[in-house]
């Protein structure tokens, strides 16, 4: 009953307060923005690929100046080919913000998810075939990539995603979207990846002067996103869900296996050949081991050998991965490429008819409700179902997607979590489709979308901090004590990280002081009773300890575009029935938080979105004088402040 009641609870809460911006206020992290106290650009050496290539060493990625770590974010489809000028202040608000790394995704086709009409990507606009790539749209991508590669921004590049080959060149009808599975099969599928893979890598960026295979600003490349292999799809049954086209040459090619394995006239089946498993039933555990073993090696020789086409034909010098390894393929399989990766969402969108992917679908969808803290679950199975330790890994698209009311906190959590895990990069999913709004004020219609939503930014320093700069330890043991998951009341759990330069706080305070080393904290009442509060040291000395501090704080809980509507289903999950409109607006955090130094050496201000100075918060003096505590408010209207120790 008291569980129901706190369900009810948050609902009238999110209802209520979520349609007007009055017990809220607008705030939007700016897309300009001078090189101030919300600035972390210092932590990215650039330009990208000054220290050398990247590379696998010791299980890691490495430059020649040491181990290096990705905070990331992806662009989808068109918004991978803006006009220059965005392209430039994208690049420096990236920067500003210790994104080091972003994900070139889902460049490959004509795009439709959450569009009113097909939007060109790097495909030339021709009907008769899907082989050409567009001059003018290479042209974007370049001096895209180059304004990132100045800044010091690596790129993730995707090869096949979403391209679709048909008759037109010569791949049959009944083909799964995207070629998903065929594709690592079909002789001629497999063709035209490679010819895709030469056309794009080996082009020259007239605006860095280097072909992608030459390109140290090139982190990594991915062969294959969300590409189930046969392995996967022996396992849901979806080998006989082939169009016949398909079947004939996988039987084929099964029985090419065989021959090899067995001399002639050994294993003999009806019509002198063995047919594919699910058009033989009642067969022998000998038949259906060797199958097995067969489809194995059958998607290992397709990630090996794109693999190798990359690195060892066209001479390619960044990491190689297959695709995401666990639900689509095996670990032990993506393990034998470069490195390792994965994907995952808390409480990803579902619904009849994809009412969250398709504009203007009026079938109902759900979202994620609840916070991660309390058991952690997407983040530990990353670990012990993907995670090869011997590899480097990364998690190339992660969230918790809006109209989660915890999507700020599911950024610092995937990093905190993964840097003490040993992880290489995560990728917050996504920062835009949109190629002509990477500037709104309000969230646009694509729930992934996150570049307006500030609970997500403002963390993003702490993000840099822990990963990039490396605040946080790898401790997969957790003997270190700078991650710290506390269950001590269940419901009211809490996830901190204690490191000398970073603190975070993702979770419930219920009342709680929180003490991370030489900093308190104490979280007044908010609309769900948790908040995400992250400080970074910018210049990594401390918080006033031991001398002058530059110090970001940031708070932050829901934040929603005007008129918008949260509907809580259940205990775990909300709907969206109200999109709203800009601008989005933000809730306050009250909360105290005590540094060690007197308040006559401590300053504080609540900033603008563009990091500019508003109102000065005085400290106030406890513990005997000795420290100070700045009580951060609602009444800022804010999400974010500089503190300054003399």
């Amino acid at each position: 009953m008291k569980k129901m009641m706190a369900v009810a609870s948050i609902a009238a809460t999110l209802i209520g307060t979520q349609a007007k911006c009055d017990d809220r206020f607008p705030f939007v992290v700016s897309y300009g923005g001078a090189d101030n106290a919300t600035s972390v650009a210092h932590l990215i050496d650039a330009p990208a690929g000054k220290h050398g290539f990247v590379r696998v060493e010791g299980g890691e990625f490495v430059t020649d100046a040491g181990p290096i770590r990705f905070n990331g974010t992806n662009l989808t489809g068109p918004a991978n080919f803006p006009e220059h000028d965005v392209a430039d202040r994208l690049a420096a608000r990236f920067a500003r913000l210790g994104v080091n790394c972003v994900r070139l995704h889902f460049m490959d086709t004509w795009y439709k998810n959450f569009m009113d009409t097909r939007r060109q990507c790097i495909l030339d606009d021709d009907s008769k075939t899907q082989r050409n790539l567009s001059p003018a749209q290479l042209d974007k991508l370049d001096y895209l990539i180059a304004a990132f590669k100045k800044r010091g921004i690596y790129v993730n590049m995707n090869l096949h995603v979403g391209r679709t080959l048909d008759a037109r060149d010569g791949v049959p009808k009944g083909s799964p979207w995207a070629n998903k599975t065929v594709g690592q099969f079909y002789p001629r599928c497999v063709e035209l990846q490679k010819e895709y893979a030469r056309d794009l890598l080996t082009h020259v960026n007239k605006y860095t002067g280097n072909a992608y295979t030459d390109e140290p600003a090139v982190a990594m490349i991915e062969i294959s996103n969300e590409d189930r292999g046969l392995v996967v799809t022996r396992r849901h049954m979806g080998i006989k869900k082939l169009a016949k086209p398909f079947q004939d040459e996988l039987e084929r090619q099964w029985n090419e296996w065989l021959k090899k394995k067995y001399p002639a006239n050994e294993v003999k089946y009806a019509n002198g050949k063995a047919p594919l498993l699910n058009k033989f039933p009642k067969a022998s555990a000998r038949f259906r081991k060797d199958f097995d073993d067969f489809l194995w090696d059958n998607e290992l020789a397709y990630w090996k050998g794109m693999r190798d086409y990359i690195r060892e034909t066209l001479k390619a010098k960044s990491p190689v991965s297959g695709t995401q390894a666990a639900h689509y393929s095996p670990r032990e399989i993506q393990a034998q490429l470069d490195y390792v990766d994965a994907h995952a969402y808390f409480h990803h969108p579902s619904g009849k008819g994809r009412g969250w992917i398709v504009k203007n679908s009026t079938n109902e969808w759900v979202a994620g409700g609840e916070s991660l803290v309390h058991g952690l679950s997407t983040l530990t199975n990353l670990e012990t179902k993907s995670h090869a330790p011997a590899k480097p890994f990364t998690v190339s698209e992660y969230s918790h997607p809006y109209p989660s009311p915890f999507t700020g906190e599911g950024q610092p959590l995937a990093c905190a979590y993964g840097r003490t895990m040993g992880w290489d990069g995560v990728f917050q999913y996504s920062y835009n489709h949109f190629p002509e709004a990477f500037e709104p004020e309000g969230m646009p219609w694509c729930i992934f979308d996150a570049l307006a939503t500030p609970s997500v930014w403002v963390h993003s320093p702490v993000c840099a901090a822990m990963m990039v700069r490396g605040d946080l330890r790898s401790d997969r043991d957790r003997k270190l004590g700078e991650f710290i998951w506390n269950r001590d009341r269940p419901g009211k759990e809490y996830v901190a990280v204690n490191t000398k330069n970073s603190k975070l706080f993702v979770g419930y305070a219920d009342g709680r002081e929180i003490t991370l080393g030489d900093v308190s904290l104490k979280v007044g009442a908010t609309e769900t009773g948790a908040a995400t509060i992250s400080l970074v040291s910018r210049n990594a000395t401390g918080f006033g300890a031991e001398g002058a501090a530059s110090i970001l704080v940031a708070a932050s809980g829901i934040a929603a575009n005007t008129g918008a509507k949260i509907e809580r289903v259940s205990e775990k999950l909300v709907r969206l029935p109200e999109r709203g409109h800009a601008p989005v607006c933000a809730e306050g955090i009250p909360c105290e938080i005590t540094l060690p130094a007197p308040p006559a050496r401590v300053k504080c201000w609540a900033l603008a979105g563009d990091g500019s100075r508003m109102k000065e918060i005085a400290p106030e003096a406890v513990g005997y004088g000795r420290r100070a505590r700045i009580r951060l408010s609602p009444a800022c209207r804010t999400l974010w402040y500089e503190v300054v120790v003399e």
